[in-house]
Parts: C-alpha cells; structure tokens; sequence
C-alpha cells in the first residue's frame, strides 16, 4: 500500500483488515468511519499516510509489511549447507555460524558443495528463498573457478557449448578466462545442479582446486571474511528482489592471487 496514492475508503479498511468493502459501506452509511475528524460518506477517498482514518473512534492504519531477514554468509571450505549432517563424517553445517536463535527459521538459497566456499544466502522468507534458488528465475551467480592446469581453447568452446553429465545437461550464462596463465576461471549461471562447475570440468580432465562464489543477483560476498556473516539492509534486499543482472561486470576481488 503505496502512501500519497488515492484509494476508496472501503478498499482501505478492507485492507488494513477491519472489514470487508461490502461491510465498510455499511460502516459509512451508520458515520462509524471518519476521516480527518470529518464524518465520511460513501465515495469517499483518501491518501494513506497523509488521512487519518477512524473506524469506531479507533485510528486505522495498515499492517506494516514485513521485511525479510537475509543473512549473507562466508561459508569456509568443509562445511555443509545443511541443518545437519547426513553423512555424520564430523564435517560442520553453516548454521552452527550462525545465531543460535536464528537457525531452524533461515532457508538456504542456492547451495555449495562441502568441497566449495564464498557467499550463500539465508533468508526467513520463502517467496524471496524460491526466487533466489529456483531456476526459473534466472539469478546470476558468480564463482572464481582454480583449476589444476590451464584451459585449452577447444575446451573453452565445449564448456560454453554444454556439456552432458549422468542424464544431465549442464550449461553455463558465462566464462571467462581470468589472467594469470589460464588456471583461474570466472563463470556465471542462472541455474545450477548438485556439483554442476565441478562435473562439468571433470568431464573434460580438469580437476577443481578452489571454487569460491562471489556474487548471487546483485549481492556481492565483498571482504566478509570466511565463517564470518552480515545481515542485509532492506535496500539491498530490495535489490535483490528486482535481479538486475551484472555478469559483466566482474568484481576487483576475482583477478586476485
């Protein structure tokens, strides 16, 4: 409910769930609602947050909508993106670095392997955790790739191409190759699977010495230290809400050491 905007006074109190518009017209005909101290009568309108509304010599105001909490996590290597641990090999959940309070309400969005580091999203809302993880909404995220030996260009082309993995189709948004003789790998997807950059590289003889997500839509992982994690502000949020795509733009942080 936008404030400044016009609206009919029975559409305000239907929203601000005091009744329902049928009910709210009744209300106006008996003058239980006024509006800046002056009785209403049908047809009215009013701009919310600059009218006051009385119903019964209550002001009516409505709900504030609620902001979803995000956290943004540094998720270390050996870690599992999972409130426990299925395989009980003694490795560590990411929910352990997070407030104790806080753990059985937050959804991970978008999941790394153990094997895999950098920025993972938490939020206690489950519209916004489906349009951050769901592929159909096609967020961005970036990852800084290490490989074990340099990327041939034949094999540069079969990556962007696709390649088939155990039934799978696994495709990539973006790759670039990063300075520095050809090991280190920028690459961005919209829609990933359970170890999709790793199998996709092994497919062709490479193998993954390091994997750090960098960004997921316009979110940035910055210099949040590993194990280490921020809430985000409502703006940014916000933003995250509108996924504004940025693939090309990469990041200082990923042509470092």
């Amino acid at each position: 409910m936008a404030d400044g905007q016009s609206m009919r006074l029975q559409r305000y109190l239907s929203l601000c769930g005091v009744c329902s518009r049928r009910r709210a017209e009744e209300a106006i005909l008996l003058g239980e609602v006024l509006v800046d101290g002056q009785r209403a009568i049908p047809g009215t309108s009013i701009r919310p947050g600059e009218s006051t509304v009385t119903f019964r010599g209550e002001e009516i105001c409505p709900p504030k909508k609620k902001i979803p909490t995000v956290f943004a996590l540094h998720k270390p290597r050996g870690y599992l993106c999972t409130h426990g641990d299925p395989h009980h090999d003694g490795g560590g959940t990411i929910y352990a670095l997070l407030p104790l309070h806080k753990q059985r309400k937050l959804i991970c969005c978008g999941r790394l392997d153990k094997d895999s580091e950098g920025l993972v999203l938490l939020t206690d809302d489950g519209s916004l955790a489906f349009t951050l993880s769901h592929p159909s909404a096609g967020i961005e995220k970036l990852y800084r790739v290490t490989i074990d030996k340099p990327l041939e260009e034949k094999h540069k082309k079969t990556l962007s191409a696709g390649i088939g993995d155990g039934g799978e189709w696994l495709t990539l948004h973006s790759l670039r190759v990063l300075p520095g003789g050809g090991r280190r790998l920028a690459i961005v997807l919209h829609a990933g699977k359970k170890r999709h950059i790793r199998r996709m590289l092994a497919a062709l003889g490479y193998e993954v010495r390091q994997l750090i997500r960098y960004r997921i839509g316009s979110f940035e992982l910055g210099t949040l230290p590993a194990g280490r994690y921020r809430r985000l502000t409502e703006a940014q949020v916000a933003a995250l809400r509108k996924n504004t795509p940025t693939s090309d733009r990469l990041t200082d942080s990923l042509g470092g050491p």
